[in-house]
């Protein structure tokens, strides 16, 4: 029987043996009881559903169409839709999922920037390299070995109490349903899905923005620049202000350097309809004053239009509205 640390212990030595165990692996016919989960396949389940989309009850999802989960479910010899299985019972939507799976969740999502999943996930793919698994065969979709993961789980700047207050009245409906229960690990796995959430819109935030500074252009895959803190998925409306799906839409993300996301985020600059940036007047006026502040906010530190490819998703009209009507 799997305990705890066989995941959160995880060794190159044990994820290596583990791949070669799956790699042997014969396919079970369907109806009959399948090999269980080792512990690799439901932590890369984990990592699937931080590329997910949430459904509509704001729920980690797997995606069973998208090419990296076929890929990992041909490699373990399952269906697609037994790894979107195993991330629900990680989640706690499944009844049936074992103690620890849900305890593991909790575990893994703790941590505002998931650096205990970060790790894990990086002795799995590195384990998988030393097998021979190359990136064709089993894709590095986090982008652990591009640095990306790392900016990624970074750019989220909900805070935890923040993700608590958003579950309060879910999680009173759930102790009303289940009076004389414990609701503590309920509450935390509200929490990490809330968490899961946020990571979702940051990355795909980021991507639409092609991982850079949609104000100035700062990137960081083209300077090999280090990931960490160095873009923020900003919110145009803000977070506390935005409703539940709002809060996990891309069209309510830019992607920012940290200065331009601090300005935005106070209201000293905004965007027109024609997604030109505006300088509100307090921050004009110091950019004529003061040279540091033109430099950072004058037209050699703002571009004049956000910086987003054709095909990138634009701003959501009502968000931007919000948004100029709070700048001034």
């Amino acid at each position: 029987m799997l305990e705890l640390r066989d995941y959160l212990l995880l060794t190159d030595a044990d994820a290596r043996g583990q791949w070669l165990s799956l790699l042997r692996r014969v396919a079970v016919p369907v109806g009959k009881k399948q090999e269980p989960f080792v512990p690799i396949e439901t932590l890369l389940c984990f990592g699937l559903g931080l590329v997910g989309h949430p459904n509509a009850s704001g729920k980690v999802n797997i995606r069973e169409s998208d090419p990296t989960t076929i890929k990992l479910a041909m490699l373990a010899n399952r269906s697609p839709g037994s790894l979107a299985l195993k991330l629900a019972n990680l989640d706690g939507r499944r009844a049936n999922g074992a103690k620890h799976e849900q305890l593991l969740w909790n575990a893994l999502t703790a941590s505002s920037d998931l650096n205990d999943y970060l790790h894990l996930y990086s002795v799995i793919i590195r384990a998988a390299r030393a097998v021979g698994l190359d990136e064709a065969r089993l894709p590095d979709f986090l982008g652990w070995e591009s640095n990306s993961m790392e900016t990624v789980l970074g750019a989220d700047r909900v805070s935890s109490s923040a993700l608590r207050e958003s579950i309060e009245e879910k999680l009173r409906g759930w102790i009303d349903g289940h009076p004389g229960e414990d609701p503590i690990e309920t509450e935390r796995a509200m929490i990490g899905s809330a968490r899961v959430g946020q990571k979702q819109f940051a990355r795909r935030v980021l991507e639409n923005g092609g991982f850079g500074c949609v104000f100035c252009g700062l990137g960081l895959r083209q300077n090999e620049m280090p990931p960490s803190r160095m873009l923020i998925a900003s919110h145009i409306k803000a977070w506390r202000h935005s409703e539940s799906a709002e809060r996990l839409d891309v069209a309510n993300g830019l992607a920012a350097c940290p200065t331009h996301d601090a300005g935005f985020d106070g209201h000293l600059f905004t965007i027109s309809p024609t997604m030109e940036v505006v300088l509100g007047t307090a921050l004009a006026s110091a950019a004529v004053a003061d040279p540091i502040v033109n430099r950072n906010f004058g037209p050699g530190g703002l571009s004049p239009v956000l910086l987003l490819s054709e095909s990138a998703i634009r701003p959501g009209a009502s968000y931007m509205e919000w948004h100029r009507s709070r700048t001034s």
